[in-house]
């Protein structure tokens, strides 16, 4: 047994890493600068939560974990290496945990969670007790990690870690990959690389240490044939891949399609969760269940069971008859996808953004404001500065960019504050809108607000 203590225990995936060390007999503690559900959750469990960095908390310490946004100048971190503790990042206690089976992870720019979440229903609906690792709450295994019996282990693999290149696979997955987590002046920085050849170097190294890989063969994304070459692989995609899909038919809050596994039609299946992207994510989880072994009618089972993880097209309630629904989407690429399923829904689409860090909206915000053309109205919130310095815009100077874009394109958008918004939405509200609160950051917390009955407000 030895004594880890995670630094940023209160992150979702940190979280996840505490719970399996804790349950494979180690002693645990933790730090977090501000305490939250998930700290009092894991302080409930027995994990000592300690508020603020701080060398004190060193003191019977075997390992010291840190995410990679923590630097080594943090006094925590650097006085574990002055004792000579050894320091891991986060990747690598996922690497030990992913070493201890047959391993598959899912990595890209988007699209990870849900296909790692899909995965892991699949394998729980093939009776094979997985481990589990996500970066979102995934109500069928409990939270964001599930400790298993058996010999498979599935992991969402961050590619804004730069050490993520050196994880060794059973299956690899690669979703697709864009200039996101990318540094905006080339500059090192936590969780960025220094340009998009740095991060399609590490996507190589990635792809070039997995025994099998599964990757995004659509035209689109044709720079991952390259950097996937010279290994055993598979390619997903809505056409003409190794594992497609045919008869695709949307509805407004799922689909349905016939899965093609290497010119041979498996069957039917049909999701529950809404968009062409989540097709997409269904066919990557299908081709690596495959390769993995687990039969066609667990996948079937596994798919229809998937609802979605916390955050992804989560339905968190209703305000007077309108349908609240939250998501993650943090890029441009996502935020497209997601308004694109929501007009699909046939409701009015009324879309809460809240850009997420200064560098990653000072190079996006054009994208931001061309997929925000879809809803039918656009309430914008501050950056959510996850840490970050302004660059050279403000928020405000973001907002007013994207405002006059979507002015000049005749699309009914404003910039409010957080407690105007709320008041805005609570007089408003209707049946037949459907409220999405879009981001990374804290808005999440302003449709659960919103969901609240009255007499909580």
């Amino acid at each position: 047994m030895k004594h880890y203590h995670l630094m940023g225990i209160g992150g979702i995936s940190m979280s996840g890493l505490a719970r399996i060390l804790r349950k494979d007999g180690h002693m645990v503690s933790g730090c977090d600068h501000q305490p939250s559900d998930l700290t009092r959750q894991l302080e409930r469990e027995g994990i000592r939560v300690y508020q603020g960095h701080s060398p004190a908390h060193l003191e019977g310490v075997d390992v010291l974990v840190a995410s990679t946004a923590i630097p080594d100048s943090e006094p925590e971190l650097a006085t574990a290496q002055t004792l000579g503790l050894p320091v891991w990042r986060r990747i690598q206690v996922v690497a030990e945990i992913l070493r201890g089976g047959y391993s598959l992870g899912v990595t890209g720019s988007h699209g990870k969670t849900s296909t790692t979440s899909m995965l892991a229903s699949i394998f729980v609906a093939a009776q094979t007790d997985p481990t589990v690792l996500l970066g979102a709450e995934l109500g069928l295994i409990g939270g964001s990690a599930k400790v298993g019996s058996g010999r498979y282990r599935i992991a969402e693999v961050d590619e804004s870690d730069p050490l993520f290149r050196f994880l060794e696979l059973d299956v690899a997955v690669i979703t697709n990959l864009e200039p996101d987590h990318v540094s905006p002046d080339g500059q090192a920085r936590p969780n960025y690389h220094t340009s998009f050849e740095a991060l399609q170097d590490a996507v190589r190294s990635f792809a070039g240490r997995a025994r099998y890989i599964i990757y995004n063969g659509e035209p689109r994304w044709q720079l991952l044939d390259a950097l996937t070459q010279g290994r055993p692989r598979s390619s997903f995609g809505l056409l003409a891949c190794d594992c497609h899909a045919k008869e695709i038919a949307l509805e407004p809050f799922g689909s349905r399609f016939e899965l093609v596994w290497q010119g041979q039609v498996l069957g039917p299946v049909r999701l529950q969760v809404p968009g062409e992207h989540n097709i997409t994510n269904a066919l990557a989880a299908s081709a690596a269940a495959l390769v993995a072994g687990i039969p066609f009618e667990a996948i079937q089972q596994g798919l229809y069971q998937y609802t979605g993880a916390s955050r992804r097209f989560e339905k968190v309630g209703e305000l007077n008859g309108a349908l609240i629904v939250d998501d993650y989407a943090h890029n441009a690429t996502k935020l497209f996808a997601l308004l694109k399923a929501a007009r699909n829904t046939g409701l009015r689409v009324r879309a809460v953004f809240q850009p997420h860090r200064y560098g990653r909206s000072e190079q996006e915000w054009p994208l931001y404001a061309q997929a925000l053309e879809q809803a039918d109205e656009t309430l914008l919130l501050d950056v959510y500065a996850a840490g970050e310095a302004p660059l050279r815009l403000t928020s405000a100077q973001i907002a007013q960019r994207m405002l006059e874009h979507l002015s000049a394109k005749g699309c009914r958008a404003s910039y409010q504050s957080w407690d105007d918004t709320l008041g805005y939405l609570r007089q408003s509200a209707a049946p037949g809108d459907l409220i999405l609160t879009i981001g990374a950051g804290s808005v999440s917390r302003l449709g659960r607000l919103l969901a609240e009955p009255k007499e909580a407000v």
